[in-house]
């Protein structure tokens, strides 16, 4: 396998690893939106509502 083709396959499989651990430390859903985040907010960073609920 040629080299940027392995490190492309590389960098893939990082963002994939990357992409499921960052949605397994979610653990704040906006009661508006339904927005998940792993932050606590006074506001929802996607909508604006004004609080996040567990």
């Amino acid at each position: 396998m040629g080299f940027f083709k392995e490190v492309g396959r590389q960098v893939e499989q990082f963002k994939r690893t990357a992409r499921e651990a960052a949605d397994e430390e979610e653990t704040r859903q906006c009661g508006a939106c339904g927005t998940r985040s792993n932050a606590d907010y006074d506001e929802c960073p996607e909508c604006g509502a004004p609080s996040t609920e567990e």
